[in-house]
């Protein structure tokens, strides 16, 4: 493959392109403190006219990250605002989305998989929560799993339920989660499981259509004119390039490890050959201003 784009610093992005969707864990921070720069090119795109938006699988709700972002150090004025996947899977459910609720009640009954006080809005739209998965209409996973075991654990429990065909709704696509140095398991991967017995899935993050829908809608900014920035090739990469919008690689983030700190050209063509969707340019950090950088 021809050696792809690598870029010194996201700011040489801004005379192609006016709005930016830049994926959040992973490219900004992992959960303590916003990586080196950051702050400050994102100042720097906003001093620019650029539309900033963040763009996350959070299963926790946009302005709720918002706040977190502006605790972290980024200006409240310097972006648009967070669309999440948990903003999109709420609006799915709270309007009772066709493609997904054609078979149930508009009340049914539902049972969850993660932590309630992680996604409170999930239990403010009428659906009828039991504590009994056998008594299950609807499932909703949205939280991470602690390892393998648990996982496979998760996968014989709800085997009977995908044999019943009960839907399983999913708050965030990722199989896995940077926490610190470490992956964890997402929920993604409990979504993967329970398509693998057969069960019915339904994803509205990264890298499906409805976020970028969402994201897109809020900059107003030709798709030709838009670029977005992660982490994951089989979400931010892979829905991008879906979209229909150009992007870039951050190669620190969850393929760092596989990756390294300046990696060939060699192990970017295995990545892209691996994943089945190709970047338009790669950097190595998000808040860089050079190569050595």
């Amino acid at each position: 493959m021809m050696p792809r784009r690598r870029l010194d610093t996201v700011l040489s992005l801004r005379a192609d392109y006016d709005a930016f969707l830049i994926d959040v864990w992973g490219v900004l921070h992992r959960g303590e403190s916003l990586f080196e720069g950051v702050a400050e090119v994102i100042d720097e795109l906003a001093s620019t006219g650029a539309r900033v938006v963040f763009l996350s699988n959070s299963s926790r709700l946009g302005t709720t990250m918002a706040e977190s972002l502006v605790q972290l150090g980024i200006r409240r004025d310097a972006f648009d605002g967070v669309v999440s996947s948990g903003d999109v899977t709420r609006e799915a459910l709270e309007r009772r989305a066709p493609e997904l609720f054609a078979a149930l009640g508009p009340s049914p009954r539902a049972f969850h998989l993660g932590n309630p006080a992680f996604v409170p809005w999930l239990f403010e739209l009428g659906l009828d929560f039991t504590e009994d998965e056998r008594e299950a209409e609807l499932l909703v996973a949205t939280g991470t799993v602690k390892d393998l075991d648990e996982l496979a654990h998760a996968r014989e429990r709800l085997r009977p339920l995908a044999a019943r065909n009960v839907p399983l709704v999913c708050t965030n696509p990722d199989r896995v989660v940077p926490m610190g140095e470490k992956l964890a398991i997402g929920p993604g991967a409990v979504a993967a499981e329970y398509a693998s017995l057969g069960g019915r899935t339904f994803l509205y993050g990264k890298p499906h259509a409805p976020i970028y829908r969402e994201a897109l809608a809020r900059v107003g900014v030709s798709p030709a004119r838009v670029v977005a920035i992660g982490d994951t090739m089989e979400t931010d990469i892979a829905g991008a390039r879906a979209a229909s919008i150009a992007s870039v690689l951050v190669t620190s983030g969850v393929h760092g490890m596989e990756l390294g700190d300046a990696p060939e050209d060699s192990a970017i063509d295995a990545l892209v050959a691996r994943h089945g969707a190709a970047p338009d340019a790669v950097i190595v950090r998000f808040g860089q201003r050079s190569t050595d950088g």
